[in-house]
């Protein structure tokens, strides 16, 4: 049976699914789709489950807020109680001020359960080229770990991405939203993806983007594509169909959803995905 039909017929997946950009505890400023009953991390992996996702890759909803250190210690301990479930990201906020920062970076990039870092740069916490997101990145380069880090429309700075990649070629920046959430900033991130053998597209949140989960791939080829849903904040249903019922191979669906996001943690010094 293919993806697609498995999908048509409402079963879960039986392909390996990381869900790699997500987030757990409830946030109620921004109306984002929530259903209250289910944002307990176990009610989250419960219906990631049914729809065939293995393991969640995640951020604790406090990092919009600034709050780095108690964003790492939820994740922490979701990683600990969901173990092989749960993964996280280390916060990095740069309004906390630098040896904060590198305090957090110090203490969990330690722990096997975070497997990189998350930036919410721009209107949330400032441009990328601030004293605290450039030692971060020196950081993931050392590491050789992934960065998700939130774009959307040129926020932050398209440009500012390409110049943190012409110096940093062991992190792996997985730039989210599809580039910035619509069809202009896709075909604006694409040649950025393709330069850069470490820089690497992300799906979630491509409701407003006119192109297909197909003209994604064509633009910055199958093995750049990482699959995420931004779930809790939006159904993960929503980019799990996008995929499934594309036109595309098994073959590179299977890429999309787990081997993609495998292969870029290969040579991470953090941690690793230990099932699938």
């Amino acid at each position: 049976m293919t993806i697609r039909d498995e999908a048509y017929q409402g079963l879960p997946l039986s392909c390996p699914i990381i869900d790699a950009h997500t987030h757990i505890t409830p946030y109620q400023l921004s109306g984002w789709h929530q259903k209250y009953d289910r944002t307990p991390t176990e009610k989250i992996l419960e219906d990631h489950e049914r729809l065939g996702i293995d393991c969640i890759v995640t951020i604790p909803h406090q990092i919009i807020q600034g709050r780095m250190e108690e964003a790492n210690r939820i994740s922490e301990d979701a990683i600990k109680r969901f173990e092989n479930k749960v993964y996280a990201y280390i916060a990095v906020v740069p309004t906390c001020g630098m040896e904060a920062v590198k305090r957090e970076l110090e203490k969990y990039s330690k722990n096997p359960g975070f497997l990189g870092l998350k930036f919410l740069p721009g209107f949330y916490h400032g441009e990328l080229t601030v004293p605290e997101y450039r030692y971060a990145m020196d950081f993931a380069d050392e590491m050789g770990c992934p960065i998700l880090c939130h774009v959307w429309d040129d926020d932050p700075k398209h440009s500012d991405i390409e110049n943190a990649l012409k110096t940093r070629h062991n992190m792996k920046f997985i730039i989210a939203h599809q580039g910035g959430g619509s069809a202009k900033y896709t075909k604006i991130s694409a040649p950025i993806v393709t330069d850069h053998e470490n820089a690497y597209l992300e799906l979630c949140g491509s409701m407003d983007n006119q192109f297909g989960i197909e003209d994604i791939v064509a633009m910055v080829g199958e093995d750049k594509v990482i699959f995420g849903t931004d779930a809790i904040n939006l159904d993960p249903k929503y980019e799990l169909g996008k995929v499934a019922f594309s036109p595309l191979d098994d073959r590179v669906k299977k890429k999309i959803f787990a081997e993609n996001y495998l292969s870029l943690l290969q040579d991470s010094e953090m941690g690793k995905i230990k099932i699938l």
